[in-house]
């Protein structure tokens, strides 16, 4: 299924050059992610030091909250759509590949060409959901991890970690493995 898209002369550009533009428009998404946090924490301290503030600095923090939400709300969508144009370009790579296996099968399978069509269809939509979203968290991880190791040092003393070096990392940590296995005790 890999191959006959990624090794395959035909769909090459299409392969290597839409898995290229995916991955650097979830790079920008998620610096976008970044820059809503950054605007997030200077707008709330600018509501809890309204004495430190102007007007205009509020209205210059709306404007720049809104150029923010507009280049993600356009990346988004330009993502969402390559992305599904990319699954349709996947999923009939594996259908020209598979199609020529099934005309040389000598036994008459029942439904043959519904099953392909089916597989191809579920394949191209779990790596269409799945991998993107495998792809964003682990860039999303890569991106918050040093600014939640940064404000792990304005804690001190907190609970099972006393003052060690990024306590609010370890502590998110904790939580998500210990979630994970919650959920897995859980389902059994």
């Amino acid at each position: 299924m890999i191959k006959s898209f990624f090794w395959n002369k035909k769909w090459l550009v299409w392969a290597w050059g839409g898995l290229i533009f995916l991955l650097i428009s979830l790079y920008f998404q998620v610096y976008m992610s970044v820059l809503f946090n950054k605007w997030y924490g200077q707008f709330y301290d600018m509501m809890q030091m309204v004495d430190k503030y102007t007007v205009n600095d509020f209205w210059h923090s709306l404007i720049y909250f809104t150029k923010i939400a507009l280049v993600y709300v356009v990346l988004a969508t330009i993502t969402n759509y390559f992305t599904r144009i990319y699954s349709l370009r996947w999923r009939e790579a594996i259908t020209f590949n598979y199609i020529p296996r099934w005309k040389s099968v000598k036994e008459e399978i029942e439904g043959a060409s519904q099953r392909i069509q089916e597989d191809t269809y579920r394949f191209a939509r779990i790596v269409e959901s799945l991998g993107l979203q495998v792809v964003r968290a682990i860039m999303t991880l890569v991106a918050f991890l040093p600014i939640l190791w940064t404000l792990s040092a304005k804690i001190n003393n907190v609970i099972l970690f006393g003052e060690s070096a990024g306590s609010l990392v370890w502590i998110a940590l904790l939580v998500s493995v210990g979630g994970y296995g919650y959920i897995l005790v859980r389902w059994n």
